[in-house]
């Protein structure tokens, strides 16, 4: 039987999480940026979102971390058994990758960046995540 629990650290309080059920199933990044109002668009649904010509450079930038970090990506994919010093590593490559492309562009004012979902930090054969489970 697997059992997991959710450790929230700025609260000091531990949770029991559905171990078949994860938050995410998948490696999240959540980049949040400063946007004039000339750099925002509105959808049918009337949801905020970048302007055509200020996304286009979102996805340019996007594009080049894509691959420059897809040696990684493919071990996540392929859920690559790694030591937690290889991991750190990769993920902190990988978080200035991200920095540095977006930085590059002045249209893009990065705030802030979190990691979120299923982010491998240490994991034994017996830990491998089993989506048919």
């Amino acid at each position: 039987m697997k059992l997991t629990i959710s450790m929230d650290l700025l609260e000091e309080a531990f949770y029991y999480v559905s171990p078949m059920n994860p938050v995410s199933t998948v490696p999240l990044i959540y980049a949040t940026f400063l946007a004039g109002k000339d750099q925002i668009a509105y959808t049918t649904e009337n949801e905020a979102k970048f302007a055509r010509k200020i996304e286009r450079v979102f996805k340019a930038a996007f594009h080049e971390v894509i691959e420059e970090n897809r040696s990684y990506g493919d071990m996540l994919d392929q859920d690559t058994l790694l030591s937690p010093k290889e991991h750190v590593n990769q993920q902190g490559k990988l978080i200035n990758s991200i920095i540095v492309a977006l930085q590059r562009y002045p249209e893009l004012q990065l705030i802030r960046l979190e990691l979120a979902g299923s982010w491998p930090l240490f994991q034994t054969e017996a830990g491998q995540l089993d989506l048919t489970e």
